[in-house]
């Protein structure tokens, strides 16, 4: 039987998590929990890579080059056939020669028993005796079929942290910080983008994050309801929308843009890290349940966040208490689907006024309003890293 976690030494961890951008900003609280406990261990992070998609966002694009994790290893999940077995055998190479001590499982709930075990079995080939989270994970999956109505659940966040937890891990009071570790660089930038985007001629307009795309077509929302909705915004609020998202939205940003003869869109022009310190200067984020909300989420950014209802209700829903969620429950709830059959009458339900009227109660929030009353440009941080990105560009 292994000795608890809080009694043993480990040296050299192994973190195992994949996903897309959105599965790797939730589990900071957790990274930093690992972080904390073991501060001198070399952490080697381990997920996977979609080399064929030029879109796929990998953990490293997201997460901190140095602070946080000390090594990467990647494998990609597009491979098939003998192509995968290759590929197979040369991580589990990789894996034997860091010889790790342990490696922490921290996948998702939507992982099944079968996987888990394949996933067990393969890390003891490649060396790793003590493998942790696997069993809690086995003895906490959600149900394949969500009940209707269905009940809201943990967090994905407060999940894994749940995890470390029943390994004897402290995990701190309240839920841990979804800090990126954002670099001067990464903040220059951004804010260098936003002082060329945002007029300030008609003096200053908060400016408010549009997250209208997805990477499934069940999770959005209808774009003349964000076009309604940034029109309301800017006409009674006075805001400066922008908006964030990959490559694939631009074009829909720029519709957007059109319809409110106002605004800037940022979506494929920066990086995500870039992307995160922009929104850490928005006042509000307004969108879908996307990777881009986590982001907005992970920097303090009050979110208006639009769920389709395709999932367990609470699972994805964004960091902090400073948010408006908006799900409607329905009888096809927890579809899980990537396209509706039922033409998306989940998001159907959910209306222009109501988001509109949260939007304004958060945008009259004393939080929000210490960032609107600012002067944008002129406060010092950010003149300051205007003035770092001339030198660093």
């Amino acid at each position: 039987m292994n000795e608890p976690i809080k009694q043993i030494k480990l040296e050299r961890i192994l973190v195992f998590r994949t996903g897309h951008l959105g599965d790797t900003v939730v589990a900071l609280p957790a990274f930093w929990t690992l972080r904390r406990r073991f501060p001198d261990a070399q952490i080697t992070y381990l997920s996977n890579a979609d080399l064929d998609n030029p879109h796929y966002v990998t953990g490293r694009n997201v997460l901190p080059a140095n602070g946080l994790f000390d090594s990467w290893l990647t494998y990609p999940n597009s491979a098939t056939g003998f192509s995968k077995l290759v590929e197979l055998w040369r991580l589990r190479r990789r894996i034997k020669a860091g010889r790790f001590d342990a490696v922490f499982y921290l996948m998702t709930r939507g992982r099944t028993r079968r996987q888990i075990d394949r996933d067990v079995r393969f890390f003891k080939t490649a060396g790793i005796r003590r493998i942790i989270g696997a069993e809690y994970a086995k003895d906490n999956l959600l149900p394949p079929v969500v009940p209707v109505p269905a009940p809201t659940v943990r967090s994905e966040a407060d999940f894994l942290l749940d995890c470390l937890s029943s390994e004897g891990i402290e995990v701190e009071c309240g839920r841990p910080g979804a800090d990126l570790l954002l670099t001067e660089r990464e903040r220059a930038r951004a804010a260098n983008w936003l002082q060329s985007a945002v007029p300030t001629q008609d003096g200053f307009r908060p400016p408010v994050a549009f997250a209208p795309g997805s990477k499934w077509e069940s999770k959005i929302w209808d774009e003349s309801r964000f076009a309604e909705v940034g029109a309301r915004l800017i006409e009674h609020r006075g805001i400066f929308p922008i908006v964030f998202g990959g490559e694939e939205d631009r074009e829909k940003g720029d519709r957007l843009l059109t319809a409110w003869e106002s605004g800037a869109n940022a979506a494929g022009i920066l990086s995500v890290r870039e992307a995160a310190a922009a929104l850490e200067f928005c006042s509000l984020y307004v969108g879908n349940d996307t990777g881009t909300m986590h982001l907005a989420a992970a920097v303090g950014t009050p979110c208006v966040a639009i769920f389709a209802a395709i999932d367990w209700p609470g699972r994805w829903y964004p960091f902090g208490t400073n948010n408006r969620v908006f799900r409607v429950p329905v009888d096809c709830e927890g579809c899980q689907l990537p396209v509706s059959k039922n033409s998306g009458k989940c998001l159907e339900m959910i209306g222009v006024e109501e988001v509109y009227a949260a939007c304004s109660e958060i945008l009259e929030s004393s939080r929000a309003q210490r960032k609107i009353t600012c002067n944008f440009f002129n406060d010092p941080p950010v003149s300051a890293y205007v003035r770092q990105a001339k030198l660093l560009d």
